[in-house]
C-alpha cells in the first residue's frame, strides 16, 4: 500500500465504487465503451485512449496506434513498449490532463455521463484496482478502501461542478495550456458540448465558498489538484492552536517565485536554491558499535528506537558487526523503501540495517525539513526514477543515485522554522485524530452493547429470565433455549458438496482474510475455478457465516453473514470457521452470536498454539452455549439492532470522514511548505496549555507496528 501524501480509506459500504465496466457505475471508469469522443474531428473510443495519446505529443504515428484500438485495453497496452518516450513533464501534467480528458467525456456525452455522474449523491467516488493505488484504491485488512483515489476524486470535483453555477462552463472545455499539447502533430482544439443537451432532472445548486476558491495563477499543479476537493468543511480551521504573529491567519505565498528548473518541484521563493543531495548530506559507513541500540525505519513515523522488550515480533540480533553507525541527527533511509517514505531522522546514535544508507548533514543542512520533503509524493516519484534494479518492485536508490538526486535548499533557518512548524503543527493534527479514533472507539464499544444486550436478552426488559449456569451470560429470557452453537448449526461443510453441484470450470468468489471485514462487509472482487480451489482453501456458500479463528482476527471481530456473496458458493482462507445455520435460527442471528462480547472473550482466553499464532480451538465454538428464541423474535432483534444502531454508524461515519479530512489537510499542508508554496515564516504555533505536547499515550506508532515489522524484515532479509 502506498503511503503516499495524499492517501485516502474509504468505507464501501458509503461510498460508489466501481472495478468493472458493467457494473451500475462503470461508466466511470475510463474503460468503459459508449461514451466516445471527438478531438480535432478525430472519433476517439473512450476517454483512455485519448489520455493514453496524450503521452505522445510529439509522436503521432503512435498516437494513431493508440487511438485505433477498438478495445480500450488494448490502447493502454498499445502505449506500454513507448513509454520510455512519454513527454518529458508527463508526471507533472498527467493529473492535468485527466482532468480535461473527463471534462470531454462530459461535454460529448451531457446526457449519459452526466445522469450518471450526479447519480452518485454526495458519496465519495472510489475506483477500486488491485494493483494502483494512485488513481485508485486497493482493499485493505479491514475491508476499506486506502489508495490516492485520484480518478476518484477528480470525478467527485466533475460532480461538484456540474450541481454549482459553473456547470454551464463544463460545456464548452478549452484546450490545455500546455506545451506541445498535439493530436496527430495539430494542436487540440476547443470541445463543445451539442447546445441542445440536457440531463434529465438536473437542478444545480449554488456553489460554495470553497467551491469559489482559485488557485495562485503560478501554481503549476503543485499538489494533485490544482484547486481544492469541493466540500463544506475547511480543514484549515480544524486546529485553533494556530495563530499569525504578522496578523495573518494561515500560511501565504511568497511574494516573489523563480522557476526551478525541476518538473516535480515547480516554481520556488525567489530566494530559495535548487542543490544536488552530494552538497547537502556525506554518506557515514562506520560499523563496530555494536553496543549501539537497534534503530528501525517506519513507513509513517520516520527513524525510532526499536523496542525490544514489548515489540511483537522476535526481536534478537545475531550478528550486529555489519550494522551501522547513525549519529543523532542523520537521515537514513531503506534503499529498496524510500520510494514509499522509508527514511527519517535518527533521533539517536543507534545502529542502522546494512540494507539502508546512512547520510549525514552538513552544518548548513536541517535534516528534518529534508525528512519532510523526501516523504512527499512528489519526491517520491522522481527517487522511483533515479533507483535501479532487475525488476521495478525490487529497484534500489543506492548513495551514488541518491546524491545526484536535486532538491530544494531555503536558507538554514528556514529550513528549521519550517520543520518546527510541522513538527508542532503535526503533533497537535495527531492528538486531534487520535482523540476522534477514541471517539469512534466509544461508538463501537456503545454499539456492541447495545447488540449484546438485545441478542441475549431480548426487547422485553421485564421478560422472566432463568438462569443458564455459564460464565458471561448469566441468564436468558424464560421463554428461550438454551443451546449450544452444535446444535444448531454445521461447522465447516464438506468441499465434496461443491463437487456435486458445481464443474470445475465454474468461476466463484475467493475470500482471502483481507476481504473480510471487522464490520463484516465482505469484498467478492477476488475469483477463482472450482478446480483450483477445491483441494486447498476453505468451501463455503450463500448465506453461511464465517468467523476468522486465528489471532489478531479473531479478536478483532473477522467475521461475515454471506447473504452478499456473489457466488452461490466460494472459497476462502483456511483461516475461516464456516457455519451453516440450522432451520431453527436465522443465518444473521447466527452472525450477531459470534460477535458477542462473551464468544470473543472466551474465545480469546480458549487459543492454543505459538505467540502470534494462535487458534481458536474449533471444540470451543462448538460448545459455546447460547439462548436461542424462535425465529419470529431473532428477526425482531435482528430489525432492533439495526435500528438502534444506525444513528451510530452515522456518527462513526462522520468522524471517519473528519479525520481523513484532518489528515489530507496535513499532507497537503506539508507538502505545499516544503516545496515553497506557502510561507510559514511569519506564523506562530502555540501548543495548548492544558496537557503536553508530546503524549506519551498516543497509540498511533502502535497501530502501524506491522507496517515497521515489514520495512525492517524486507531490509534484514537482504543482509
Amino acid at each position: 500500500m502506498s503511503q503516499a501524501s495524499q492517501v485516502r480509506t474509504y468505507d464501501r459500504a458509503a461510498s460508489v465504487v466501481f472495478l468493472k465496466t458493467n457494473e451500475r457505475f462503470g461508466g466511470l471508469s475510463n474503460m468503459a465503451p459508449g461514451f466516445p469522443l471527438r478531438v480535432n474531428g478525430i472519433r476517439i473510443r473512450t476517454s483512455e485512449a485519448l489520455y493514453q495519446a496524450c503521452r505522445f505529443p510529439h509522436m503521432p504515428e503512435v498516437q494513431q496506434l493508440i487511438v485505433g484500438e477498438n478495445s480500450p485495453m488494448t490502447a493502454k497496452m498499445r502505449s506500454k513498449p513507448f513509454r520510455r518516450g512519454s513527454r518529458h513533464d508527463w508526471d507533472f501534467v498527467r493529473v492535468k490532463i485527466m482532468r480535461w480528458c473527463l471534462r470531454v467525456k462530459l461535454a460529448q456525452n451531457w446526457r449519459e455521463f452526466g445522469r450518471l455522474l450526479l447519480a452518485t449523491g454526495e458519496r465519495p467516488i472510489v475506483e477500486q484496482s488491485r494493483k494502483d493505488d494512485f488513481w485508485g484504491a486497493q482493499v485493505a485488512d479491514d475491508g476499506t478502501l486506502v489508495g490516492m483515489n485520484v480518478l476518484g476524486r477528480l470525478l467527485m470535483e466533475l460532480r461538484e461542478q456540474l450541481k454549482g453555477d459553473e456547470a454551464e462552463s463544463l460545456r464548452f472545455i478549452a484546450p490545455l495550456t500546455i506545451s506541445e499539447f498535439l493530436l496527430f502533430g495539430q494542436p487540440i482544439e476547443a470541445v463543445q458540448a451539442a447546445p441542445n443537451a440536457e440531463i434529465p432532472g438536473w437542478t444545480r445548486r449554488r456553489p460554495s465558498q470553497v467551491d469559489a476558491v482559485q488557485p495562485r495563477p503560478s501554481d503549476p499543479q503543485s499538489s494533485l489538484f490544482e484547486q481544492p476537493m469541493i466540500t463544506d468543511t475547511k480543514p484549515a480551521d480544524s486546529n485553533p492552536h494556530v495563530k499569525a504573529a504578522s496578523g495573518r491567519m494561515a500560511p501565504a505565498p511568497f511574494p516573489q517565485y523563480r522557476e526551478s528548473g525541476l518538473p516535480w518541484l515547480g516554481e520556488i521563493p525567489a530566494h530559495w536554491d535548487v542543490r544536488r543531495n552530494g552538497r547537502l548530506f556525506a554518506e557515514r559507513v562506520e560499523t563496530g558499535f555494536e553496543e549501539l541500540p537497534i534503530l528501525e525505519v517506519s513507513l509513517r513515523t520516520g527513524v525510532r528506537v526499536r523496542d525490544m522488550e514489548n515489540g511483537t515480533r522476535k526481536q534478537q540480533m545475531t550478528d550486529r558487526s555489519k550494522y551501522k553507525r547513525a549519529a543523532k541527527g542523520d537521515i537514513a533511509y531503506n534503499m529498496m523503501r524510500m520510494w514509499q517514505g522509508a527514511v527519517g531522522v535518527a533521533p539517536a546514535d543507534g545502529l542502522i540495517s546494512p540494507a539502508y544508507v546512512v547520510a549525514r548533514p552538513f552544518p548548513e543542512v536541517e535534516p528534518r525539513y529534508y525528512a519532510y520533503l523526501f516523504r512527499t509524493e512528489a519526491y517520491k516519484r522522481e527517487v522511483n526514477k533515479f533507483s535501479r534494479g532487475i525488476v521495478s518492485d525490487r529497484n534500489r536508490l543506492y548513495w551514488d543515485e541518491f546524491k545526484q538526486m536535486p532538491s530544494a535548499f531555503p536558507p538554514t533557518e528556514e529550513q528549521t522554522r519550517i520543520a518546527d512548524f510541522l513538527d508542532v503543527h503535526g503533533r497537535l493534527t495527531t492528538r486531534l485524530a487520535r482523540n476522534k479514533r477514541r471517539l469512534i472507539g466509544l461508538l463501537n464499544e456503545r454499539k456492541q452493547t447495545i447488540i449484546d444486550w438485545v441478542v441475549t436478552r431480548g426487547l422485553n426488559p421485564n421478560a422472566p429470565m432463568k438462569p443458564t449456569g455459564i460464565d458471561g451470560m448469566t441468564e436468558v429470557p424464560a421463554h428461550w433455549e438454551v443451546r449450544k452453537l452444535k446444535q444448531v448449526a454445521s461447522f465447516n461443510p464438506s468441499r465434496t458438496e461443491s463437487s456435486a453441484n458445481f464443474a470445475d470450470g465454474d468461476e466463484v468468489v475467493f475470500l482471502p482474510m483481507e476481504n473480510v471485514s471487522a464490520t463484516g462487509e465482505i469484498d467478492c472482487s477476488a475469483r477463482g475455478k472450482v478446480a483450483d480451489l477445491r483441494s486447498s482453501y476453505t468451501y463455503f456458500k450463500r448465506q453461511d457465516v464465517v468467523v476468522a479463528k486465528i489471532t489478531p482476527c479473531f479478536e478483532n471481530g473477522k467475521g461475515a453473514y454471506l447473504g452478499a456473496l456473489e457466488t452461490e458458493i466460494g472459497f476462502g482462507t483456511t483461516e475461516f470457521v464456516v457455519l451453516r445455520a440450522s432451520a431453527e435460527i436465522d443465518p444473521r442471528f447466527l452472525y450477531q452470536i459470534i460477535m458477542l462480547r462473551a464468544f470473543r472473550r472466551d474465545g480469546e482466553m480458549a487459543m492454543t498454539g505459538a505467540a502470534g499464532q494462535q487458534r481458536v480451538p474449533l471444540n470451543f465454538m462448538r460448545e459455546f452455549t447460547l439462548g436461542l428464541p424462535d425465529l419470529p423474535e431473532q428477526e425482531s432483534i435482528l430489525a432492533r439492532v439495526v435500528s438502534e444502531t444506525k444513528k451510530i454508524n452515522q456518527t462513526i461515519e462522520k468522524t471517519k470522514a473528519e479525520i481523513s479530512l484532518v489528515l489530507e489537510y496535513r499532507e497537503r499542508l506539508i507538502a505545499d511548505v516544503v516545496t515553497g508554496k506557502l510561507d510559514v515564516r511569519h506564523i506562530e504555533i502555540a501548543a495548548s496549555a492544558d496537557e503536553p505536547v508530546v503524549d506519551e499515550d498516543d497509540m498511533l506508532d502502535k497501530e502501524m507496528e506491522a507496517d515497521d515489522a515489514e520495512v525492517m524484515e524486507g531490509a534484514d532479509a537482504d543482509n
